[in-house]
């Protein structure tokens, strides 16, 4: 930082984040009520679920604010300040997150939903696939693996963004952000994680539009402020500073492979009815351009108000703290908190269903009654939420390419086998288990560059090629699915009982 931040400053930024965060703990303690009212044998089902009532605003929050995140809040501006409109093109691939995820699979997996109960992302996989065992584990391993990284690098990131923005030690944030998403998380379920969202989703507005037009205020004149960077490196100025394959793997990156993120597909199980589903598309898409523009635009241009940033990712706290009154700097950190917290509470849930119903449920203890399911659902919940704070308190190194390593190696395992599964009849369990298991291999080895095998693009485009052949190949040359699961899948009248 550029400039020396005076104490009373920060402590208004602290105390406007304080605010924020109580009122956070507020929705969980009713969600947790809530929840204390739900019957014993439908809590499972509620705290994954939300009995599916879930109306528009509150699935396009949960799917845009939850795929979001810190990428981009902090990480894309600061690409967008270090690599130039390159990267501000690449990013608006995501602008239409909503209508690729509700779109593409909305209405077939919410169909499907209801008819086998899932109760999560993986319990369509099972029941798709035959129960296989393969299918199940490699997704089960898939999820804690990849998706735990990614939640652990998100707590990473908001608590340094807390450390550098307000002065107090990293440990006093990470310790902030855990209690709150753990509140509402654990003791409220889908529910208590809907209802945060949708405030994080305001304020995450909110900070975007002040930050926005007090940035914009301190730009002008944009000519001049343009030109300034131009002079410092004409690469930051033109879109087309990478190769096109590089350029569009990364556009299949950041657009089209988000169906296969499990916390993103996870509005897909939950919304009431299809009116509410297109609705949540097109508010989605209003809030993600809205956010995607502002934001990495705003980063970009902050080269011009801050050309030597030590960190790229603090350019839109550093700005956010010079051009605007300290509450409003204070709301733009809860603005990217909520963000943050959004993506760790939907992930939460992802991994804590996962364990219970496709790890404990599936292979543990298949006969639990509804009181043990309850409470191991609650207490995975819990040590799921300590396991990634003690992650988090000694952070590794690369948090931004660990973020996409676990983006690449969850698209590479489940986007496939979840898109063939829902419109190819012929896709059975054994193409699903080598597609799963062949696409992240290839991945681990095409992003760690242990091969060659990459052609200058990124590594997701050859684990996709890969994970498809396979899927087809070995479906094709393998026993049917059986009929009764086509039929819940494909047709008008299916079996009430489903296959065990």
């Amino acid at each position: 930082m550029e400039w020396e931040l005076s104490s009373a400053t920060r402590t208004v930024i602290l105390i406007t984040f304080i605010v924020y965060s109580i009122a956070l703990l507020v929705v969980g303690f009713y969600s947790k009520r809530r929840m204390d009212k739900t019957a014993l044998d439908k809590f499972v089902e509620e705290f994954y679920t939300g009995g599916r009532g879930m109306g528009s605003l509150v699935i396009a929050l949960m799917i845009a604010a939850g795929l979001c995140s810190a990428g981009t809040f902090l990480g894309g501006p600061g690409l967008g300040y270090s690599v130039g409109l390159t990267w501000v093109m690449v990013l608006f691939a995501q602008n239409f997150m909503n209508f690729y995820i509700l779109g593409e699979i909305g209405k077939k997996v919410g169909i499907v939903a209801r008819r086998i109960n899932a109760q999560s992302y993986l319990d369509l996989f099972v029941y798709r696939y035959n129960h296989n065992k393969m299918v199940g584990l490699i997704g089960v391993a898939g999820i804690v693996v990849f998706l735990g990284s990614y939640v652990v690098a998100q707590f990473v990131g908001g608590a340094r963004l807390f450390e550098s923005m307000t002065g107090q030690p990293y440990w006093l944030g990470l310790t902030i952000f855990a209690l709150v998403v753990l509140f509402y998380a654990a003791f409220g379920g889908i529910r208590g994680v809907s209802a945060a969202i949708v405030i994080q989703g305001l304020v995450m507005t909110a900070a975007v539009l002040a930050l926005f037009i007090g940035g914009l205020r301190f730009l002008l004149p944009l000519e001049s402020s343009v030109r300034s960077i131009a002079e410092m490196n004409p690469a930051l100025v033109t879109p087309w500073t990478w190769a096109p394959g590089y350029q569009f793997s990364m556009w299949v990156v950041f657009g089209l492979v988000m169906i296969g993120l499990p916390h993103g597909a996870m509005g897909c199980l939950v919304y009431k009815d299809t009116k509410a589903m297109h609705r949540a598309i097109v508010i989605g898409t209003i809030f993600v351009v809205l956010w995607t523009f502002a934001l990495v635009w705003m980063g970009h241009m902050t080269k011009a108000v801050f050309p030597n940033l030590a960190v790229p990712d603090h350019a839109i706290p550093t700005l956010a703290m010079r051009v605007l009154p300290p509450w409003l700097a204070g709301i733009t950190l809860a603005g990217v908190a909520g963000a943050i917290q959004s993506t760790i509470g939907a992930m939460v849930i992802v991994i804590s269903s996962t364990l219970v119903k496709d790890a404990y449920q599936a292979y543990i203890n298949p006969k639990a009654d509804p009181a043990k399911l309850k409470k191991v659902t609650i207490w995975s919940t819990v040590a799921i939420c300590i396991a990634i704070f003690l992650g988090a308190l000694f952070p590794p190194p690369a948090l931004e390419w660990i973020v996409v390593f676990a983006v690449g190696g969850l698209a590479s395992a489940f986007f496939w086998p979840l898109i063939l599964g829902l419109y190819w009849m012929k896709a059975n369990e054994h193409g699903a288990a080598a597609g799963m298991a062949g696409g992240m291999a290839t991945y681990i080895i095409g992003a760690g560059k242990y091969l060659p095998i990459t052609f200058g693009m990124n590594a997701i485009m050859v684990s996709l090629v890969v994970s498809l052949a396979l899927t087809v190949g070995v479906s094709l040359m393998t026993p049917k699915t059986p009929k009764g699961i086509i039929m819940t899948w494909f047709g008008r009248e299916y079996p009430k009982k489903v296959p065990a």
